[in-house]
């Protein structure tokens, strides 16, 4: 019904609540998940409602916020989540709890996924950070403040299930009765190269969307022409 309207009957207020809520909720039920696909998918929950949160900001800088994290959460997510494919297919891994010193058996897949894991807690010059600051910037245009707590807190939420999976994956000692059978032990590389390569390709772009992010070409370039178009600026 377009923006305008939807300020009208205050329809805006709303999907702010919502989407807030379902940003913390989506964090807090990842907070509680050992399993890693299923942290990785109640994340999902919480970083979609992002865009939701940018759109119902109502405002330019609020909407380039959330076009862009169509992009960059899906950047990041899929690297996530082909890292998590990568290490069920070589070491039948799982659970959070079994990927202590993963990133000794597969540094590049492991890599990857601290890239994905930070840009998703919003670390800059990250993809993720692009965005919450742009989201950021359309609270305190919307006169929103709120927002920013809300968008803080979910950044230490984002920290407190993505940071333990590094610990462990980094700096833990391994312990292989965890591990089921290498199915690429002593080859040349960590797993197949078909899982690899797409994987740290998907990776590589995450990074590239936060450090120029300010070309036409990136997606927050796309998405201001977008967003300024809609608002008519």
């Amino acid at each position: 019904f377009g923006v305008d309207y939807a300020l009208r009957i205050g329809a805006t207020d709303g999907l702010l609540a919502a989407a807030a809520v379902t940003i913390l909720y989506g964090s807090v039920q990842a907070l509680r998940q050992d399993e890693l696909k299923r942290r990785l998918a109640y994340s999902t929950i919480s970083q979609v409602s992002y865009i939701v949160l940018g759109a119902a900001l109502a405002g330019p800088l609020g909407a380039i916020g959330g076009i862009v994290h169509l992009v960059h959460q899906g950047l990041l997510k899929i690297t996530l989540f082909f890292c998590a494919g990568n290490i069920a297919e070589t070491l039948n891994l799982h659970r959070v709890s079994e990927m202590n010193g993963v990133g000794r058996r597969m540094p590049w897949t492991m890599a990857a996924f601290t890239v994905g894991a930070f840009g998703m807690i919003g670390v800059p010059p990250l993809a993720g950070f692009i965005t919450k600051w742009h989201l950021g910037l359309g609270a305190l245009e919307a006169d929103r403040g709120w927002v920013i707590g809300v968008l803080v807190l979910s950044a230490l939420l984002n920290a407190g299930y993505f940071l333990p999976i590094l610990y462990r994956a980094w700096f833990l000692p391994p312990r292989h009765e965890h591990w089921g059978h290498d199915r690429f032990a002593g080859r040349r590389f960590e797993t197949h190269w078909m899982l690899l390569l797409p994987t740290l390709f998907a990776a590589l772009a995450a990074l590239m969307a936060g450090l120029f992010a300010g070309m036409i070409f990136s997606p927050l370039g796309w998405s201001r022409l977008i967003a300024l178009r809609e608002f008519g600026l």
